[in-house]
């Protein structure tokens, strides 16, 4: 491969490894607002069980809609407690889970494709040197 194609692949390597990267990064805030959310079905839980608030309720937010585009968030208070009786919490919080669990194992595949992207960068960097040295030993 010639120096001005390394180059290219180079540089196209090292925009895929960026995108790459940003991705992991989307991931991880989704996973953020995953455990603000199991934060948040806690506390009304907790509010709702030991009746510390009346209107205890789960904040809904673009970023959880974003998240949770099937799912109405609940509302648990005091008056509800059949909600919690038939297990809306625990069907949450597992609903919760499920997805973090899904965006773990999307992190993961990401972070193998990018130690990937990494690697053949590594060998494109190497191709450029060894082209760079060698163009230098024929013109000296």
């Amino acid at each position: 491969m010639g120096l001005a194609a390394s180059a290219g692949r180079e540089i196209m390597l090292t925009a895929r490894k960026s995108d790459i990267e940003f991705k992991v990064q989307v991931i991880n805030q989704r996973r953020t607002t995953l455990a603000q959310h199991a934060s948040q079905l806690a506390r009304a839980y907790a509010n709702t069980m030991y009746q510390t608030d009346n209107t205890a309720s789960v904040a809904t937010s673009d970023a959880l809609l974003g998240v949770f585009p099937t799912t109405n968030p609940i509302t648990l208070d005091s008056t509800d407690q059949s909600a919690v009786g038939t297990g809306v919490y625990e069907a949450e919080m597992a609903e919760v889970q499920a997805l973090d669990k899904e965006l773990e194992l999307r992190e993961k595949d990401l972070q193998t494709q990018s130690k990937e992207a990494e690697t053949e960068l590594e060998a494109v960097r190497k191709v450029i040197d060894k082209s760079i040295e060698k163009g230098f030993k024929t013109l000296g």
